[in-house]
């Protein structure tokens, strides 16, 4: 089986997880407003009531509640069928598995914005390490746009950041860093 079959199936299995658990609290939270509507009956009962001829009239804030619920379930599924399946997962780029780390930083740098790969650059110049403050002085960035585009590389796993003092150490992650220095 290919990888990017499993990793589908991966994925499908997740959002399976997702949806039996979304519907599970679905079924539980009936049950629980099947015994507020009634202790003194089954709630069995009063579900297959609820279900067959609706709620009663007296509950309009129970309809409410069962709508809100209802739709924040179908939400929540939403939420992830999206991230597990429409949003592309960018570690799977960076994983240096097939051992050709230049050939992964080259299709990783095609991919940046051009104020993204001058932070890169001024890391590169450094040695692969060095202070935001100094890096938004030579990209010519103020330091907001520099914050915004580190925290976003961060987030991609291009480069690593800590604290230093009131301003923060950036540094080239090395998988990167040693793609982009291999013959």
């Amino acid at each position: 089986m290919g990888e990017g079959v499993r990793r589908d199936l991966e994925k499908l299995k997740i959002l399976l997880i997702m949806l039996v658990s979304a519907a599970g609290g679905l079924a539980v939270s009936g049950y629980i407003l099947a015994l507020i509507l009634t202790p003194t009956e089954s709630p069995l009962e009063v579900l297959s009531q609820i279900l067959t001829k609706g709620f009663p009239a007296t509950f309009p804030f129970l309809v409410l509640f069962s709508s809100l619920l209802f739709l924040s379930t179908v939400l929540a599924s939403v939420v992830g069928v999206i991230y597990f399946l429409v949003l592309p997962e960018m570690k799977n780029y960076y994983a240096p598995s097939n051992g050709n780390g230049k050939e992964n930083t080259a299709m990783v740098l095609r991919t940046l914005k051009p104020e993204e790969r001058s932070i890169v650059n001024v890391l590169d110049a450094h040695g692969g390490t060095y202070l935001q403050k100094y890096i938004t002085k030579e990209a010519g960035l103020s330091r907001l746009r520099t914050h915004r585009l580190v925290a976003a590389l961060s987030e991609r796993g291009i480069v690593q950041v800590e604290k230093y003092g009131n301003t923060n150490q950036v540094r080239l992650a090395k998988w990167f860093h040693d793609g982009m220095h291999q013959p």
